[in-house]
């Protein structure tokens, strides 16, 4: 019997705001503007892992610094450029 995953808080917390940014991104620009937001989210993470990594962050801390990094930067920031998108 294997025991189900139980998410931290800031893991819940930033799937929260992706899975909110991902319905604004496919109410503006449908399927292409969720990937680009998909290849985008991925491709920053990476780049937030490796600065962790180079910081001297220990590899126990990457879920929750890129989870943080989610929720306080990315979230807001791609929330912004998308209603800024919407404005006539």
């Amino acid at each position: 019997m294997t025991t189900p995953f139980t998410p931290a808080s800031h893991e819940t917390e930033a799937w929260a705001g992706l899975k909110q940014l991902g319905d604004t991104a496919v109410s503006t620009g449908g399927l292409q503007a969720l990937l680009q937001m998909f290849i985008s989210v991925v491709t920053s993470a990476e780049e937030v892992a490796r600065v962790s990594e180079e910081a001297g962050h220990p590899d126990s801390m990457t879920t929750q610094v890129i989870a943080e990094w989610v929720s306080t930067q990315y979230v807001p920031d791609m929330q912004a450029q998308l209603q800024g998108s919407r404005e006539p």
